[in-house]
């Protein structure tokens, strides 16, 4: 809802959003700005040194999200042990700052 008003000769519109209320939709919206930004699988451009520290799950989401970012969305257990595998024995050789977009495959 808006209301008009003239303050100093000068047409003011209000809407009938409260101050507060927007304060608080604006940092909910910068909240999840934030969230998209920040959160996520980082995939082939996890380093060798964060990689090998990860638990197995984590590993495992990152290969998974190697494999989205090419366009399979649903590799086999199979696929995903394997590059796990390969990218666990290439951070064993590589310097602690490789990418495992090195990697080929």
């Amino acid at each position: 809802m808006e209301t008009s008003h003239k303050s100093n000769g000068i047409s003011v519109l209000k809407s009938g959003v409260s101050a507060s209320k927007r304060a608080g939709l604006l940092a909910l919206a910068l909240v999840f700005a934030a969230g998209l930004t920040s959160c996520g699988t980082p995939g082939a451009n996890t380093n060798c040194k964060d990689f090998n520290a990860m638990k197995s799950g984590d590993q495992t989401n990152v290969i998974k999200k190697i494999y989205a970012d090419k366009g399979e969305t649903n590799p086999s257990a199979l696929k995903v042990t394997a590059y796990k595998l390969s990218a666990k024995a290439y951070c064993q050789v590589k310097p602690s700052d490789a990418k495992l977009s090195g990697m080929s495959g």
